[in-house]
């Protein structure tokens, strides 16, 4: 393993809280370092440090545009509100088709990026030199109860709830520490169904489809809804980029139909799709990367 890639791996470390500062393995050797060898494992730890600094600030950098796009433009915007909309209709078809009356009806959706919006928090991040959104992070921002609702999400969500059709907002985000202050923020927000029924957080399985599952056996699903491709249940978890692909490809007819999909050019799967250990990777590892796919 090169010296660079084992200060990467050992800097995420430090930051989750998985190895101890009095125990840093040295790049060369398995060794551990001694107790008495105290201005070698300072520096060690000083350049861990300086490194995932410095990795933080270019994946900010990487981030920016995509995060600026989200927070500014009319386009954004304009896409909520078409994704909300092919939504309603769709909604408001099911309810009126007799068939679907078997089973009550119900939509299943994503939280963050899908009707709440945490741009600013990514922002106010970036802007802070750190692009690394990763469980602590999320954690911290969650509980802020600062997510905002996304423009028509409110509006949306209030008219399925009144069309007498159940939702369910199955997330990732993690429930032991994180579904007491998702439920109060969603509450804030104005959003129906807001309960520890409805909302279906993150806890043994990040897989989405266990939850999808439960579901299905009491409610006909109208339509699904994310910003990921792990908010559909069709089988992407843990895929290849090209997997990925092929999967959407297989799946067409469902997007507009089915699916509804919203825009996120600043995280999510598609991300750590790019390359194997892609979040793991030094700048100019995820550079080569990234020049590989854009001269495709």
């Amino acid at each position: 393993m090169k010296r660079s890639s084992l200060a990467w791996y050992v800097a995420v470390a430090c930051l989750g809280g998985s190895l101890c500062v009095s125990s840093v393995v040295q790049a060369d050797s398995p060794t551990t370092v001694k107790a008495s060898s105290i201005v070698t494992t300072t520096v060690t730890t000083q350049a861990e440090q300086e490194a995932l600094k410095q990795k933080q600030q270019y994946q900010a950098d990487t981030e920016t545009m995509g995060l600026l796009w989200m927070r500014t433009s009319a386009e954004y915007r304009a896409l909520a509100y078409q994704g909300y909309n092919v939504a309603l209709n769709l909604v408001k078809m099911a309810v009126a088709d007799p068939s679907h009356q078997r089973k009550p009806l119900a939509i299943v959706l994503d939280a963050d990026e899908t009707v709440v919006d945490n741009t600013k928090l990514m922002g106010e991040s970036i802007a802070n030199g750190n692009g690394r959104f990763d469980a602590p992070w999320w954690r911290a921002a969650v509980h802020k109860g600062e997510s905002r609702a996304m423009p028509g999400a409110v509006e949306f969500l209030n008219e399925v709830h009144k069309q007498g059709v159940e939702i369910f907002y199955v997330s990732n985000r993690y429930a032991p520490v994180n579904l007491d202050v998702t439920i109060q923020n969603f509450k804030e927000l104005g959003f129906p169904s807001v309960d520890k029924d409805h909302v279906l957080l993150f806890e043994k399985d990040s897989d989405k489809q266990p939850r999808f599952d439960m579901i299905a056996k009491k409610y006909y699903v109208v339509l699904y809804m994310g910003d990921n491709a792990g908010d559909f249940p069709i089988g992407t978890k843990g895929k290849t980029l090209a997997e990925r692909n092929g999967i959407i490809d297989a799946h067409k007819e469902d997007f507009g139909t089915t699916f509804v999909v919203f825009p996120n050019p600043a995280y999510g799967s598609w991300v750590s799709a790019l390359a194997k250990g892609y979040q793991n990777l030094s700048p100019e590892e995820q550079k080569q990367v990234n020049n590989q796919y854009l001269q495709q």
